[in-house]
């Protein structure tokens, strides 16, 4: 059965991969709070073409899946657990540690990753009020009018959207 063979190297890259994310947004989360963009941008093109690769190998994966599934005689492989019920109890060890571990790192990546797009929001709701404080312009006051008179044409101090 050649295709469970493929189908471990599949996800063993697959979890070679996730682990290099996971590293990635751990320095992107130093990179952000230290505000360095130039090499926060360039360790994202790293990240982009990671995430090609996954694209690809999930693709690849789902093929073999089909193969798994024809070869097994199973009607339709809904997760890996079914793949593991098939085949021999050597490969189905391995199977199982690989994906538990791969469960693992995607957990952990999608809570970097989500602490990385709080820290960014964070840092781009305060640059937006830096621009806004510095942007905006208070006119003058004119003496001699009433207070009912007088319009107020953005010199609040925090004229922001927040």
């Amino acid at each position: 059965m050649r295709s469970i063979d493929s189908f471990i190297q599949v996800l063993n890259e697959e979890l070679l991969i996730n682990k290099s994310l996971l590293e990635i947004s751990i320095k992107k989360k130093d990179l952000i709070i230290n505000n360095n963009a130039k090499e926060l941008s360039s360790l994202m093109i790293k990240e982009q073409n990671y995430v090609k690769r996954i694209i690809e190998l999930e693709k690849l994966r789902a093929g073999l899946t089909l193969n798994i599934q024809k070869e097994l005689g199973i009607e339709k492989i809904d997760n890996i657990k079914e793949v593991i019920k098939g085949i021999d109890k050597e490969k189905s060890v391995e199977v199982d540690s690989i994906a538990n571990e791969l469960r693992s790192v995607l957990k952990e990546l999608d809570h970097n990753n989500s602490l990385n797009n709080k820290l960014l929001d964070i840092t781009l709701e305060y640059l937006d009020l830096n621009i806004n404080l510095l942007t905006s312009r208070a006119e003058p006051k004119i003496y001699g009018k009433s207070a009912n008179e007088q319009k107020n044409k953005g010199n609040n101090f925090f004229d922001t959207k927040y």
